[in-house]
């Protein structure tokens, strides 16, 4: 009888080894905060925790959509409420624009609120303080992110033209 054949005959006698499943690990950090974390040659910090930063020591901790205080030691809590008016992923020519941010309290949900939608964004208190930071903003646009504007915005910045 051939190898195989009784390798067969013993699975048969005691049953067939299970095979070895792989086991998923959550990450420590997703990618997404990786690569916030990331830092450039030397230790030095990217563009975008730079641009955190100094809205983190320039602003008041308070949301401006509620008032609400935001607690500074709160590292994540703070980091967390600092909304980009055009959001980073989509518009990322603009991603540390000086202009580009609202403070919205992340733990009172202003900051997802706003984040959620256009129609959402636009019934915020917020709105005209972002429609002022957009039309400022909209000049450093590369024509395809422009395009990805909703009309009401665009017809706005039109009729808004900051010079």
């Amino acid at each position: 009888m051939s190898d195989y054949l009784k390798q067969r005959q013993q699975w048969n006698q005691t049953g067939k080894p299970l095979k070895e499943k792989k086991v998923y690990k959550i990450p420590k950090m997703s990618k997404k905060k990786a690569a916030e974390q990331k830092t450039t040659n030397g230790g030095e910090q990217t563009e975008l925790q730079k641009w955190y930063e100094k809205i983190m020591k320039k602003e008041d901790a308070v949301c401006w959509e509620t008032g609400e205080k935001i607690n500074k030691n709160d590292k994540l809590g703070w980091h967390g409420s600092i909304a980009h008016v055009l959001p980073k992923a989509v518009f990322p020519s603009v991603a540390t624009h000086p202009l580009n941010y609202l403070i919205l309290s992340m733990w009172n949900g202003s900051h997802a609120n706003y984040d959620s939608s256009w129609a959402k964004a636009k019934s915020m208190k917020v709105w005209p303080i972002a429609m002022e930071r957009i039309v400022m903003i909209e000049p450093d646009l590369t024509e395809e992110e422009r395009r990805k504007l909703p009309d009401f915005v665009l017809e706005y910045i039109n009729n808004n033209q900051p010079f």
